[in-house]
């Protein structure tokens, strides 16, 4: 029994030792050079008898062996004649297979960071970075932040922006990388435009316009000032009235639905003489862009644009400025580093010159008209910005806005009628204007995540004094004296919070979202006397205030939009905007989906399309149907809904040869909840009793915009065209409750720009414009009424009022203008020195402004109406000089 146990002990240590051998540690003998690794292998198989399976497909031809091996393991050998080659062994059962390795796991890092101008420091918005091994990319956001993710390795980085040189970055990529990439400012004066990139302006994207302030200001502009708002009427879907006048109207909106933005904050009234100028000072300004298709799902608020316009952080590296003067205004920038140049600032003010030609002139018109006085128009804006870097990762800005139109018309005359001597004061004191501040903090949170938070103010003023005193006087004493005073006041003041995230989560996706809230104070009021008996004296500023009913209302807005390219051609930005006001007792909820796609065929042809539904919670109210400082900003209540938009576009973009691109869209966009404002003043509207006298409808705007661009090496311009279409419809107690034009309803509008190069010191530009005149109301009848007394014979005779049978049923005559001017460059030492040169409608076209009736005696002496064009800036000189200084 004991010899049968030690014969199964025996056996169980046999069978566990055959089993824990493998194939690998057969020992065996192998001796050869130079040979072919493929009859190696199956030299092994004869000499050892395992069983090595491979296919020939896999074993390197060129591979040959040289081994002299004597038993040794089949591991070693393998592994010996194996090495250098992507070949590796794994046994399978009884089995050895040769397969190939598996790839090494792929690691990816992100290359993350921010662009600046390598001579200012200044951040540089919407550069495109392009990574050329992998054929990737991404753009800088408007902070200057970009975020890259890639595979380990070789990195060659390509950077290019508008007005920049092209740059490129080389590295080896092994982990995360935060870079700071400096670009170089290319030297516009030495050509017009080396390429599509260097062009007056260049579409960031579908009905996108990002401009080039150093180009713009080249062109043919009034006075020679370049105005950023002036530059975009030559632009196709961008109508105003005539020579600016009256507001902005984008693809037949009304001149309320346009969303004005100075570093992020939203201003209310962005033009400085009903529409000469916009307050956005050229010298002022870092980066400019018009959006007036539809939107991302960033921005809301406003139907039909946004105009997103930064202002310049000031030079890091050294102290610098400019200074410029001309018939219109006169300006002064001055920028540089604090803190050890972790920081800098930037200050610009501006200054209008009118009021030094207007004082003289009408001092003296009015002695030759035997009265005293004078009438004076001015306005200003500061800009300030100061910025410190905390960390690498870590920024805050301050930003703040000042500006303010002036007018003052003062009137006296001293008349004797017999023995009666008649007294007249007139003191009329209008000013309004904008103040704004921002303060920002941008942070990279990770190397794919950034965030912008910003605490913003915005406040819009009008304030205007009238004083009227009529006093009689005879040689025993007063008559009688007559006083009316007047003031009215009216201010909006926002107060808000709002913070925006950037997540690239790869080069194919990126996530944009964000949340904002904003305190609406709406305050209009009036103060009025009227005193009819014998007084000494009035103050204004002593007088109550009445009628100042505040309202206050809270806007919250959420957003996220998601950017992704499908394949190689394929681009697109879905987002989705939630908005919500609440008002009092009342609430309005507003879901605001957006759809842009793009498909891009090839470098040279493309197509997109967009759609998107926005919503406004603002209402202007304009009687006079002209765009005043004076028009009533108020907020949607619960009797008065939001305005509502749907906005669909469809175009296509294509180079034409070298030197030319040719845009096409076509657009179609309804309005819903227009307010109508049937009032004839706002001198007893308040932010209340104004739900009375409005009425609702809504509109539609299409039409079709083309824009072709030259630019080469010698000249540049661009040729717009627009064709379109706006009509509103109200009740039944506005026109009936037919459809009528709107006011710019432009049927055609053709507008060309052209900027030739003689040499590095001169060049010439030229703008040409011409546009089917804008609607009006004009009267058809007019009529006298009579009120008698109750039994007696008429007495009372009221004014004289006017029939009018359709709204804008009358069209102005073509507007038409050409300006010419041209541009001197020179330099000394630190100093470049710019002087311009030209005229402002150069054929002295008169495009009316309005007409208006007045009774004038004919040459029987006959009191008759007359129909009488009022036409504003003629033929005006352009002179300014510019000087640029370190």
């Amino acid at each position: 029994m004991k010899k049968i146990w030690l014969l199964l002990y025996f056996l169980g240590c046999l069978t566990f030792s055959i089993s824990g051998q493998t194939p690998l540690d057969v020992k065996v003998s192998l001796n050869v050079k130079n040979i072919p690794l493929e009859e190696v292998l199956y030299l092994l198989v004869e000499e050892s008898g395992i069983k090595l399976s491979f296919s020939n497909a896999v074993i390197p031809a060129t591979k040959t062996v040289s081994i002299e091996a004597k038993n040794e393991s089949l591991r070693n050998i393998l592994k010996s004649i194996l090495s250098g080659t992507e070949l590796e062994f794994i046994v399978s059962g009884t089995q050895i297979v040769l397969v190939k390795k598996a790839p090494p796991p792929v690691r990816s890092y992100t290359l993350y960071g921010f662009v600046s101008d390598i001579s200012t420091g200044e951040r540089v918005a919407g550069a495109i970075i392009y990574e050329g091994l992998r054929g990737v990319g991404t753009y800088a956001n408007e902070f200057g932040y970009f975020s890259l993710t890639l595979e380990e390795g070789p990195v060659n980085l390509v950077i290019s922006n508008l007005g920049y040189e092209l740059d490129t970055l080389s590295l080896v990529l092994t982990a995360n990388s935060l870079q700071d990439v400096k670009l170089k400012p290319a030297f516009l004066t030495e050509v017009i435009v080396n390429s599509f990139a260097d062009s007056i302006f260049l579409e960031s994207g579908m009905s996108n316009y990002q401009f080039n302030m150093e180009q713009a200001s080249r062109m043919a502009s009034l006075g020679g000032e370049a105005d950023i708002m002036r530059l975009t009427y030559t632009l196709p879907g961008i109508q105003t009235g005539t020579d600016g006048f009256g507001g902005i109207s984008v693809r037949g909106g009304n001149v309320d639905q346009n969303l004005f933005l100075l570093d992020g904050v939203s201003v209310y009234n962005a033009s400085h003489g009903v529409g000469i100028y916009s307050i956005y000072n050229s010298s002022a300004i870092r980066s400019a862009t018009l959006m007036k298709g539809s939107f991302p799902a960033q921005f809301g608020g406003r139907l039909s644009s946004v105009w997103d316009v930064q202002t310049k952080e000031g030079n890091s590296n050294q102290l610098q400025g400019d200074a410029e003067v001309g018939l219109s205004s006169a300006q002064l920038s001055l920028e540089g580093p604090i803190a050890n140049k972790k920081g800098s600032f930037f200050v610009s003010g501006r200054r209008a010159l009118f009021d030094f030609f207007s004082e003289p002139i009408s001092r003296k018109l009015r002695k030759e008209e035997g009265a005293d006085g004078f009438l004076s128009y001015f306005f200003f804006d500061l800009n300030g910005k100061v910025n410190y870097r905390i960390s690498k990762k870590d920024r805050v800005y301050f930003s703040v806005y000042r500006g303010k139109d002036d007018f003052i018309d003062n009137y006296d005359q001293f008349q004797w009628f017999t023995d009666t001597l008649s007294v007249v004061t007139d003191r009329e004191n209008i000013a309004w204007g904008n103040n704004v501040a921002a303060l920002r903090w941008n942070h990279i949170f990770t190397e794919k995540l950034f965030a912008n938070t910003t605490i913003t103010f915005s406040q819009y003023f009008y304030k205007s004094k009238d004083f009227i005193d009529v006093d009689l006087l005879s040689p025993t004493g007063r008559i009688s004296r007559d006083v009316l005073v007047l003031k009215y006041d009216s201010e909006i003041r926002d107060v808000g919070v709002k913070m925006d995230f950037d997540y690239l989560l790869s080069p194919t996706h990126r996530i944009r979202f964000g949340g904002s809230v904003t305190r609406h104070n709406f305050q209009p009021g009036i103060v009025s006397f009227d005193q009819a008996t014998i007084i000494d004296s009035i103050q204004i500023d002593t007088l109550g205030e009445w009628n100042k009913v505040p309202l206050r209302s809270n806007e919250l807005d959420a957003y996220v939009q998601n950017e992704m390219k499908l394949g190689d051609f394929i681009r697109v930005n879905l987002g989705l905007r939630a908005a919500a006001l609440t008002v009092k007792d009342g609430e309005h909820i507003s879901l605001q989906p957006r759809l842009l796609l793009s498909f891009l065929q090839n470098q040279r042809f493309s197509i997109h399309a967009s759609a998107g539904r926005v919503t406004q919670f603002l209402h202007l109210l304009t009687p006079t149907n002209i765009g005043l400082p004076k028009d009533l900003w108020v907020s949607a209540t619960e009797r008065v809904p939001p305005q509502h938009s749907w906005q669909f576009v469809t175009g296509f973009r294509q180079k034409l040869g070298k030197w030319y691109q040719l845009e096409f869209e076509t657009y179609y966009k309804t309005m819903q909840n227009l307010v109508y404002f049937q009032g004839t003043g706002l001198d007893q509207i308040n932010s209340v009793n104004w739900q009375n006298n409005v009425s609702l409808g809504k509109g539609w705007s299409y039409g079709a915009e083309v824009l072709l661009k030259m630019e080469s090496q010698k000249a540049g311009g661009w040729v717009s065209y627009t064709l379109s279409r706006s009509d509103r419809q109200f009740g039944k107690d506005v026109n009936n409750g037919k459809k009528f034009p709107h006011r710019f309803d432009r049927r055609h509008n053709l507008s060309a720009q052209f900027l030739y190069k003689f040499n590095q010191k001169w060049e010439l530009a030229t703008s040409f414009s011409l546009a089917t005149g804008t609607a009006f109301s004009f009267p058809t009848a007019q009529y006298e009424l009579v009120q008698p007394p109750s039994g007696g014979p008429p007495t009372d005779v009221l004014p004289k009022s006017v029939v009018i049978e359709e709204l804008n049923g009358n069209r102005y005559p073509l507007y038409h203008k050409l300006d010419l001017a041209v541009n001197h460059y020179f330099s000394q030492r630190n100093t470049r020195h710019v002087l311009k040169m030209g005229v402002y409608n150069a054929y002295y076209r008169q495009n009316p402004l309005y007409y208006t009736i007045r009774d004038d005696f004919d040459d029987e002496g006959v009191l008759r109406r007359k129909v009488i064009q009022v036409s504003l800036l003629p033929i005006f000189p352009i002179l300014r000089y510019i000087m640029e200084f370190k």
